[in-house]
């Protein structure tokens, strides 16, 4: 999702930096851009804050202030309650919650030398609707909704805006592997995984990417001027708040 969004922004005029791990993927976005100047990649651990300031401050040099920024890494194992550990806890709430955490400080930090910006950070319906065998991801993902809204309020009178994209199921790679655990956690076959998603999703369809493109374009826009403290469902009518 997150790639797809570079890619987008790209493509739409604007100047994106990724913040990534995965030196392969990021350059296979970077290949796939018209406009290569207008994106450059960052190695990052993204739970680490001193590599992000370093990162950001590197950007500001390249493009000038950042006035948006998408919280958008993500880890997610699914596991019996009791067959989870400390391990899985810290992996997962360190890239999900704790990344966020981090980064939106940093990005807050410059925005309010920059007269203000936009912040999206990537929930779930993990983070509205909890699931079994998802504990430590819906942790998370609840966290992730709560720090968005902590911090969109106080920040509210400085120009900054803070929001959230709740997606449903997306067909990424992430969910490649998911839907091995899934299936066994229905007794069911990883085939057949995603129809049955369908089948209960009132719209009967996924989430397609270019529906979280559209979402965040529309939160990092004048276009949600008015907007903070909000999560986009996209779930095709699955969850209503």
């Amino acid at each position: 999702m997150g790639a797809a969004m570079a890619k987008a922004f790209v493509e739409k005029g604007a100047k994106v930096a990724l913040f990534d791990l995965d030196n392969v993927k990021a350059e296979d976005v970077l290949n796939s851009v018209s406009e290569k100047a207008n994106l450059i990649f960052c190695k990052v651990d993204v739970t680490d804050k001193q590599q992000i300031q370093t990162a950001s401050e590197s950007v500001e040099k390249t493009f000038g202030p950042i006035t948006s920024w998408v919280n958008s890494a993500g880890f997610s194992k699914m596991s019996p309650f009791l067959e989870s550990d400390e391990k899985m806890w810290d992996a997962t709430m360190n890239v999900n919650l704790k990344a966020v955490y981090l980064c939106s400080q940093v990005a807050i930090e410059r925005m309010l030398k920059n007269g203000g910006g936009e912040i999206i950070n990537m929930s779930s319906l993990s983070g509205k609707k909890a699931s079994s065998w998802q504990t430590i991801y819906c942790a998370s993902k609840f966290g992730v909704q709560g720090l968005s809204q902590a911090i969109a309020k106080e920040f509210a009178d400085q120009n900054i805006r803070v929001n959230t994209i709740c997606p449903g199921i997306v067909e990424t790679e992430m969910w490649d592997k998911l839907k091995y655990e899934y299936a066994l956690k229905r007794n069911m076959n990883p085939d057949d995984v995603m129809d049955y998603f369908k089948r209960n999703i009132p719209m009967h369809r996924l989430v397609e990417i270019k529906d979280v493109v559209n979402a965040a374009e529309f939160l990092l826009t004048d276009n949600s001027s008015y907007l903070t403290g909000q999560s986009i469902n996209l779930v095709g009518g699955e969850w209503m708040d």
